[in-house]
């Protein structure tokens, strides 16, 4: 992020127009945005607009770092200490970012507009590669917590776990960037989730299976 960017996102006159910033890139992407739209939607002319990020990109990088901010606090929060366990705020993260989605009609901010961008800049795209990897992290800890509770799979290691958790929301933001419906999108989700949970039935048949053939070892050994 350039300095400029840094100073904007810090001064509290600006939170609205880098808001508003934000849903129009969001709704229409990086290239498609004009800074005539960005005069628009943020009521700042041009001369306000240069002085205070230095251009369309640097606003862009000021709406990239405001965004992540919020991401990193809405999964760190939920993730950190689960009220009802780290499966179900596993899932009510994931869900809300669905939700959020299919409302909007739009993808995510970070895996298509950031994306977008990230091909031909080296600095947006080393950013959302750290916000990945600070995500990915998250995930895996609370994965271990589940681990720990004997949640999850035990097929799967956390760091595993925490990968498909990544592989499934960038997919689940290209869908609903190409008019996916929140049902089809929770259905991804909810396959991916069956996929790190432990199936307490199979758990308990496998129990069972062994305790019989414990048995079984015993009375013949009498």
């Amino acid at each position: 992020m350039t300095p400029q960017a840094d100073i904007a996102l810090r001064e509290p006159t600006l939170i609205v127009p880098i808001n508003a910033a934000k849903e129009l890139f969001w709704r229409q992407g990086y290239d498609e945005t004009s800074i005539e739209d960005v005069v628009c939607a943020t009521g700042l002319n041009r001369y306000a607009l240069y002085n205070a990020f230095g251009g369309k990109l640097e606003l862009f990088l000021a709406v990239l770092e405001s965004y992540f901010s919020e991401r990193k606090n809405l999964f760190l929060t939920a993730l950190s200490d689960p009220q009802g366990g780290p499966m179900a705020a596993i899932r009510e993260v994931s869900e809300y970012c669905i939700t959020e989605m299919t409302d909007r009609g739009a993808g995510c901010l970070m895996c298509d507009v950031a994306a977008e961008v990230g091909r031909y800049d080296k600095a947006v795209s080393k950013r959302v590669l750290s916000y990945l990897e600070e995500i990915r992290n998250a995930d895996e800890m609370a994965l271990m917590q589940a681990k720990e509770r004997g949640e999850l799979n035990p097929s799967i290691t956390p760091k595993e776990g925490a990968a498909l958790l990544i592989a499934n929301m960038l997919g689940v933001g290209a869908m609903a960037r190409n008019g996916a419906g929140k049902d089809e999108l929770l259905t991804l989700f909810n396959t991916c989730l069956r996929l790190l949970r432990r199936e307490s039935g199979a758990h308990n048949q496998r129990s069972m299976r062994r305790n019989q053939k414990a048995t079984t070892v015993k009375q013949v050994s009498n």
